[in-house]
């Protein structure tokens, strides 16, 4: 059943899947369809990481909030929630 997958190449993928292999390559596509198949994912933008975003904030003390929320393509209203909570 394996042999299938070494046949695999950019011509048979779906749109989806040539722009995943674009960003992490064939092997990582091929291992996702031999593993994942049949399931859907989404994949949240960087405002619902919010642990993530404090850590890199709290990381740069040397930027302002506005700096941050245009380095990391988030609203400035969100960095000073995170900032607030955190």
């Amino acid at each position: 059943m394996d042999e299938i997958y070494n046949l695999l190449s950019e011509e048979d993928l779906t749109p989806d899947l040539k722009m995943i292999a674009d960003v992490c390559g064939t092997e990582s596509v091929t291992k996702m369809i031999q593993n994942l198949s049949g399931l859907s994912f989404y994949i949240p933008k960087l405002s619902h990481f919010d642990s993530l975003v404090l850590k890199y904030a709290k990381s740069k003390p040397e930027k302002t909030m506005k700096q941050l929320a245009t380095e990391l393509n988030v609203s400035l209203p969100y960095i000073r929630k995170i900032m607030k909570a955190g």
